[in-house]
């Protein structure tokens, strides 16, 4: 009888955790101290003089639109993201994405980056919080979030 009131329980505790998703928790990270080699269950897209001691990444995204109406088509897009403006200029935006069919949570930061003329380079970091692999949906979140944003920006 103990063993089944503690396996509802635990069955309780794991739908709750399921149907919920929280802020990210923790400090903000830092592009420029990503280290290198990344577990196949995450996805970096960055540039090289954003993301200086990673060497596993994808190229990042540049859009010619400043990083205020960027940051604002993103958070339109992830309505319960966090942003924080950095001294220098840059935007972080940080979400806990939940996938729809087993819902799990993945924690996704992205940077705007202003560059010259009303350019914005864009440096995304998508990663799973359990497992050892992501079957690529980091690295897919990651494409999608640039088509969204490309199409949000010429709209």
């Amino acid at each position: 009888m103990t063993h089944r009131l503690n396996f509802a329980l635990v069955g309780l505790l794991l739908l709750a955790a399921c149907t919920t998703a929280p802020k990210p928790s923790g400090d903000w990270i830092r592009f420029d101290l990503l280290e290198p080699g990344l577990a196949p269950n995450r996805a970096l897209a960055c540039a090289p003089d954003i993301c200086k001691a990673a060497n596993n990444y994808s190229s990042a995204p540049e859009f010619s639109a400043s990083a205020e109406i960027l940051a604002d088509a993103l958070l339109r897009l992830e309505p319960g993201a966090e942003r924080r403006t950095e001294a220098n200029g840059d935007i972080h935006i940080r979400w806990v994405a939940v996938t729809p069919a087993l819902r799990f949570r993945d924690d996704v930061d992205v940077l705007l980056h202003p560059s010259e003329n009303q350019m914005t380079r864009m440096a995304v970091y998508s990663r799973s919080r359990v497992g050892l692999s992501d079957l690529g949906t980091n690295a897919r979140r990651i494409e999608g979030l640039t088509r969204q944003l490309t199409r949000e920006v010429e709209a």
